[in-house]
Protein backbone atom coordinates (compact mmCIF):
# COMPACT_ATOMS: atom_id res chain seq x y z
CA UNK A 1 0.00 0.00 0.00
CA UNK A 2 1.28 3.11 -0.49
CA UNK A 3 4.06 4.89 -2.57
CA UNK A 4 3.99 4.84 -6.10
CA UNK A 5 5.74 7.32 -8.14
CA UNK A 6 4.14 10.26 -9.95
CA UNK A 7 4.79 8.77 -13.25
CA UNK A 8 2.60 6.17 -12.69
CA UNK A 9 -0.43 8.75 -12.21
CA UNK A 10 0.13 9.52 -16.11
CA UNK A 11 0.52 6.44 -17.23
CA UNK A 12 -2.93 4.44 -17.48
CA UNK A 13 -3.62 1.70 -19.83
CA UNK A 14 -5.37 -1.72 -19.57
CA UNK A 15 -8.55 -2.52 -17.20
CA UNK A 16 -8.69 -0.22 -13.95
CA UNK A 17 -10.52 -1.12 -10.63
CA UNK A 18 -11.60 1.80 -8.61
CA UNK A 19 -12.20 1.07 -4.76
CA UNK A 20 -12.73 2.89 -1.33
CA UNK A 21 -11.04 1.58 1.93
CA UNK A 22 -10.26 3.15 5.29
CA UNK A 23 -6.64 5.20 4.54
CA UNK A 24 -3.51 3.75 7.08
CA UNK A 25 -0.35 5.02 7.80
CA UNK A 26 1.08 2.68 5.01
CA UNK A 27 -0.75 5.16 2.49
CA UNK A 28 1.01 8.57 4.02
CA UNK A 29 3.26 9.11 0.92
CA UNK A 30 0.77 8.64 -1.76
CA UNK A 31 -1.78 10.14 0.11
CA UNK A 32 0.67 13.48 -0.01
CA UNK A 33 1.40 13.01 -3.66
CA UNK A 34 -2.80 13.46 -4.43
CA UNK A 35 -2.86 16.35 -2.09
CA UNK A 36 -0.16 18.26 -3.59
CA UNK A 37 -1.80 17.26 -6.85
CA UNK A 38 -5.47 18.49 -6.48
CA UNK A 39 -4.92 20.55 -3.56
CA UNK A 40 -3.46 23.58 -5.52
CA UNK A 41 -6.33 23.71 -7.81
CA UNK A 42 -8.94 24.85 -4.58
CA UNK A 43 -8.05 28.72 -4.36
CA UNK A 44 -6.96 28.53 -0.48
CA UNK A 45 -4.07 26.54 -1.43
CA UNK A 46 -2.43 29.41 -2.74
CA UNK A 47 -3.59 31.87 -0.48
CA UNK A 48 -2.40 30.00 2.41
CA UNK A 49 1.01 28.89 1.22
CA UNK A 50 1.91 30.32 -1.94
CA UNK A 51 5.71 29.50 -1.35
CA UNK A 52 5.23 26.24 -1.77
CA UNK A 53 7.49 25.60 -5.25
CA UNK A 54 9.83 27.98 -3.37
CA UNK A 55 10.17 25.34 -0.37
CA UNK A 56 9.09 22.12 -2.08
CA UNK A 57 10.19 19.87 1.42
CA UNK A 58 8.35 21.97 3.70
CA UNK A 59 5.13 21.78 1.92
CA UNK A 60 5.87 17.80 1.44
CA UNK A 61 6.73 17.77 5.25
CA UNK A 62 4.35 19.78 6.55
CA UNK A 63 1.40 18.39 4.74
CA UNK A 64 2.63 14.67 5.49
CA UNK A 65 2.13 15.25 8.99
CA UNK A 66 -1.04 16.44 8.91
CA UNK A 67 -2.72 14.09 7.30
CA UNK A 68 -0.86 11.74 9.78
CA UNK A 69 -2.47 13.80 12.63
CA UNK A 70 -5.95 12.86 11.10
CA UNK A 71 -5.00 9.09 11.08
CA UNK A 72 -4.08 9.54 14.61
CA UNK A 73 -7.08 10.85 15.81
CA UNK A 74 -10.03 7.74 14.87
CA UNK A 75 -12.30 8.96 17.81
CA UNK A 76 -12.77 12.18 15.65
CA UNK A 77 -12.01 11.79 12.33
CA UNK A 78 -13.04 8.85 9.56
CA UNK A 79 -10.58 9.10 7.30
CA UNK A 80 -10.87 6.89 3.48
CA UNK A 81 -9.23 7.12 0.45
CA UNK A 82 -10.31 5.84 -3.14
CA UNK A 83 -7.58 3.68 -4.44
CA UNK A 84 -6.48 2.38 -8.03
CA UNK A 85 -5.52 -1.22 -8.89
CA UNK A 86 -4.19 -1.49 -12.89
CA UNK A 87 -2.52 -4.63 -12.84
CA UNK A 88 -0.86 -3.75 -17.03
CA UNK A 89 0.46 -0.66 -15.28
CA UNK A 90 1.79 -1.88 -12.32
CA UNK A 91 -0.76 -0.28 -10.03
CA UNK A 92 -1.98 -1.84 -7.18
CA UNK A 93 -4.40 -0.21 -4.73
CA UNK A 94 -2.55 3.03 -5.13
CA UNK A 95 -4.67 5.96 -3.32
CA UNK A 96 -6.02 8.40 -6.03
CA UNK A 97 -8.19 10.29 -3.87
CA UNK A 98 -8.66 11.29 0.03
CA UNK A 99 -11.71 12.03 2.09
CA UNK A 100 -11.74 13.25 5.46
CA UNK A 101 -14.99 13.55 7.71
CA UNK A 102 -15.15 14.91 11.27
CA UNK A 103 -17.53 13.00 12.74
CA UNK A 104 -17.38 14.30 16.12
CA UNK A 105 -17.48 18.18 15.90
CA UNK A 106 -17.47 18.43 19.82
CA UNK A 107 -14.11 17.03 20.04
CA UNK A 108 -11.25 19.50 19.78
CA UNK A 109 -8.61 18.23 17.49
CA UNK A 110 -5.22 17.59 18.60
CA UNK A 111 -2.98 19.91 16.40
CA UNK A 112 -4.72 21.33 13.28
CA UNK A 113 -2.49 24.60 13.31
CA UNK A 114 -0.50 23.43 10.06
CA UNK A 115 2.74 24.09 12.06
CA UNK A 116 2.13 27.46 11.27
CA UNK A 117 5.14 29.15 13.34
CA UNK A 118 8.07 26.19 11.10
CA UNK A 119 7.10 26.07 7.95
CA UNK A 120 8.44 28.81 5.17
CA UNK A 121 6.20 27.73 2.34
CA UNK A 122 2.85 29.60 4.18
CA UNK A 123 1.75 32.76 4.34
CA UNK A 124 1.19 33.24 8.11
CA UNK A 125 -1.56 35.91 8.14
CA UNK A 126 -3.29 34.53 5.33
CA UNK A 127 -3.19 31.14 7.46
CA UNK A 128 -4.73 32.80 10.33
CA UNK A 129 -7.04 35.11 8.07
CA UNK A 130 -8.25 31.63 6.23
CA UNK A 131 -8.57 29.47 9.65
CA UNK A 132 -10.99 32.39 11.12
CA UNK A 133 -13.20 32.98 8.46
CA UNK A 134 -13.81 28.88 8.62
CA UNK A 135 -14.26 29.32 12.08
CA UNK A 136 -16.52 31.90 11.89
CA UNK A 137 -18.47 30.23 8.87
CA UNK A 138 -18.61 27.41 10.72
CA UNK A 139 -20.03 28.82 13.93
CA UNK A 140 -22.72 31.06 11.95
CA UNK A 141 -24.09 28.28 9.52
CA UNK A 142 -23.80 24.69 11.38
CA UNK A 143 -22.84 25.15 15.29
CA UNK A 144 -26.78 25.17 16.01
CA UNK A 145 -26.74 21.54 14.80
CA UNK A 146 -25.27 20.35 17.37
CA UNK A 147 -22.91 17.40 17.74
CA UNK A 148 -25.81 15.80 15.28
CA UNK A 149 -23.49 16.05 12.28
CA UNK A 150 -20.79 14.73 9.90
CA UNK A 151 -18.88 17.56 8.37
CA UNK A 152 -16.38 16.86 5.40
CA UNK A 153 -13.12 18.05 6.59
CA UNK A 154 -11.26 17.68 3.13
CA UNK A 155 -11.99 16.27 -0.05
CA UNK A 156 -8.88 16.16 -2.71
CA UNK A 157 -8.90 13.77 -6.37
CA UNK A 158 -5.62 13.36 -8.02
CA UNK A 159 -6.08 15.42 -11.22
CA UNK A 160 -5.39 12.41 -13.39
CA UNK A 161 -8.18 10.54 -12.03
CA UNK A 162 -11.06 13.19 -11.54
CA UNK A 163 -14.60 12.75 -13.33
CA UNK A 164 -14.39 8.76 -12.40
CA UNK A 165 -16.47 9.07 -9.23
CA UNK A 166 -13.75 8.74 -6.80
CA UNK A 167 -15.11 12.33 -4.87
CA UNK A 168 -18.98 10.68 -5.00
CA UNK A 169 -17.59 7.53 -3.18
CA UNK A 170 -16.19 9.58 -0.63
CA UNK A 171 -18.94 11.80 -0.07
CA UNK A 172 -21.37 8.83 -0.02
CA UNK A 173 -19.86 7.69 2.86
CA UNK A 174 -21.14 10.41 5.07
CA UNK A 175 -25.11 9.61 3.41
CA UNK A 176 -24.30 5.86 4.62
CA UNK A 177 -22.82 7.13 7.70
CA UNK A 178 -26.04 9.38 8.61
CA UNK A 179 -28.16 6.89 7.87
CA UNK A 180 -26.37 4.60 10.32
CA UNK A 181 -26.69 7.60 12.87
CA UNK A 182 -30.39 8.09 12.94
CA UNK A 183 -29.85 10.90 9.62
CA UNK A 184 -27.54 13.74 10.85
CA UNK A 185 -27.39 16.49 8.84
CA UNK A 186 -24.31 16.47 6.61
CA UNK A 187 -21.77 19.96 6.23
CA UNK A 188 -19.08 21.28 4.50
CA UNK A 189 -17.05 24.08 3.64
CA UNK A 190 -16.46 24.74 0.06
CA UNK A 191 -14.76 26.44 -2.61
CA UNK A 192 -16.13 27.77 -6.07
CA UNK A 193 -14.63 24.57 -7.35
CA UNK A 194 -15.99 22.24 -4.92
CA UNK A 195 -19.40 24.06 -4.55
CA UNK A 196 -20.27 22.49 -7.97
CA UNK A 197 -19.87 19.31 -7.04
CA UNK A 198 -21.37 19.36 -3.79
CA UNK A 199 -24.76 20.75 -5.25
CA UNK A 200 -24.72 18.09 -7.59
CA UNK A 201 -24.83 15.73 -4.10
CA UNK A 202 -27.64 17.57 -3.22
CA UNK A 203 -26.05 20.40 -0.87
CA UNK A 204 -27.47 23.29 -0.59
CA UNK A 205 -25.73 26.46 0.13
CA UNK A 206 -26.35 27.94 3.50
CA UNK A 207 -24.14 30.54 3.65
CA UNK A 208 -20.51 32.26 3.35
CA UNK A 209 -17.34 34.50 4.97
CA UNK A 210 -14.03 35.63 3.46
CA UNK A 211 -10.64 35.49 4.69
CA UNK A 212 -9.13 38.52 4.04
CA UNK A 213 -6.49 40.22 6.12
CA UNK A 214 -7.03 43.87 7.09
CA UNK A 215 -6.18 46.43 4.36
CA UNK A 216 -5.51 43.78 1.84
CA UNK A 217 -7.19 43.08 -1.77
CA UNK A 218 -6.37 39.26 -1.64
CA UNK A 219 -9.18 37.23 -0.16
CA UNK A 220 -10.65 33.73 -1.08
CA UNK A 221 -14.48 33.29 -0.66
CA UNK A 222 -15.56 30.50 1.94
CA UNK A 223 -18.92 28.96 0.72
CA UNK A 224 -20.89 26.34 3.90
CA UNK A 225 -23.29 24.17 1.84
CA UNK A 226 -25.67 21.15 3.96
CA UNK A 227 -27.33 18.27 3.29
CA UNK A 228 -30.33 17.16 5.62
CA UNK A 229 -32.36 13.74 5.36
Amino acid sequence: MGGGSDELYRERYGTETLAMREATKDDLDAITRVIQAGFPDDPGCDYKFPYREEYADDFWKYTRRQYEEYLEQPEKFAFNVVTVTNEEAGLHDLPVAVGVWDTAVHIKAKGGDLYIDERRDGNKKHMKAYAAAMQRAFAKCFESYGEEQLHLWMLVTHPDFRRRGAATRLCNWGVDESARRGGWILTVMASPMGRKLYEELGYVFVGTDTARVDGEEEHVVIDALEKAF
